[in-house]
Formats: C-alpha cells, sequence, structure tokens
C-alpha cells in the first residue's frame, strides 16, 4: 500500500508501517474517514483539488488524495499538529462563511480559489512572525508578541494542506503516471535469462 511508502522512515520503522497499512485498510473496508468527520473529509477532498485541480491531468480529487491525508494525520501527526490541522479546516470554514455565507465545500470554483488565497496569506504572515519573534529572542529582547508555546515553529495550516496534498498526489497512481513521466523500476521481468558459463549469478 502507498500510504506506508510515503514517508521513508516507516522503512525502519515497520510498527509505522504496520498502522499505516491497518489504518488503510480499515479507511477501504468501511469507505469512511479514520479520522476526521465526513464534513471534515469532504473539505479535505475539495481543498486538495482547489490546490491540484483537475487540468489536462486529474486533479486532487480524482487520486483520492483526501484518503492519503486523513491517514496520515492520524497516524503520523503529534496530537498538537492533529488539532492544528482540524483548526485549520475550521478557519477554512470560517473564512468561507464570512466572505460567502456558505461553507467551503459549497462554494464555487473560484470562490474556493480566493479562499485558498486568504489561507496562504495568514500562513505567510505566520511565518513572518514566527521569523520576528525568533529574531527578537536571538537579540535578547523579550518576546511579548507571542506566548510560549506558540513561539516554537508551529506549521501553518495551509502549508501543511499543500504538502499533504502535493505529497498524496505525486504518489498516488494518476500523479505518477498521468501527471509525471512514470517509469517502471526495476523494469521488465526476465523469468529466464541464459547465463554464460562461469558468469556469477544475478545479484538481487
Amino acid at each position: 500500500m502507498r500510504v506506508a511508502a510515503l514517508a521513508g522512515a516507516t522503512m525502519s520503522l515497520p510498527a509505522l508501517a504496520d498502522t499505516l497499512e491497518a489504518s488503510a485498510a480499515q479507511r477501504a473496508l468501511t469507505n469512511k474517514p479514520v479520522f476526521f468527520t465526513a464534513d471534515q473529509d469532504a473539505t479535505v477532498a475539495e481543498l486538495a483539488d482547489t490546490i491540484i485541480p483537475t487540468t489536462s491531468t486529474p486533479g486532487a480529487k480524482a487520486a483520492k488524495v483526501n484518503e492519503i491525508i486523513d491517514i496520515l494525520v492520524k497516524d503520523c501527526y503529534k496530537e498538537a499538529d492533529q488539532k492544528a490541522f482540524l483548526e485549520g479546516l475550521a478557519r477554512t470554514n470560517k473564512l468561507s462563511q464570512d466572505a460567502y455565507g456558505k461553507a467551503f465545500v459549497q462554494l464555487d470554483p473560484t470562490q474556493r480559489i480566493e479562499i485558498v488565497k486568504k489561507l496562504e496569506a495568514e500562513a505567510k504572515q505566520q511565518k513572518a512572525d514566527m521569523a520576528a519573534a525568533k529574531a527578537q529572542n536571538a537579540s535578547g529582547q523579550q518576546d511579548v508578541q507571542m506566548p510560549g508555546e506558540k513561539r516554537k515553529s508551529a506549521t501553518p495550516f495551509f502549508t501543511m494542506i499543500k504538502d499533504l496534498t502535493l505529497t498524496g498526489y505525486f504518489t498516488s497512481e494518476v500523479g505518477a503516471t498521468q501527471a509525471l513521466e512514470y517509469v517502471a523500476v526495476p523494469g521488465r521481468y526476465d523469468g529466464c535469462v541464459p547465463l554464460k558459463a562461469g558468469q556469477k549469478a544475478w545479484a538481487i
């Protein structure tokens, strides 16, 4: 299952790989999210599809990127990051309600792009604030802008959803074979190859 191969660390952490596989199997069996609510899952699907829409190639929704994000947030994110991600989804819907009086999934594509632009702008501002706080601390000045917990490098929601979308999409069959140029590795399998006299066996 590709979810177990998304992070190289899983190769050295078989327990995590097993957990990812179990979550993927549960989602496939029940056809329900393993971490998100149904509404949150739908919001993630539309956000991902706004980031990578269908053009000449299928978009994130066609690649079922929301399913991968659901599993990765459940099994690979710390509790604080899970909370931040869910707060980001709630923030997305608040921006949508404030601007258009509807939830994000009910917006048209143009409106969704505007909300995503707002999320991106907020993420840039959050990063700028954290950089300023770090510089202030380095200069020995007391940071009165950000509490101790927030002073740590918290990843903005839009950064999380964008990174997860790109990772999920380009490791999917759709992304790898239709959006990218795919070459199978190791390639064609030859079940019987004649060996020359004295030739060493092939390495595996």
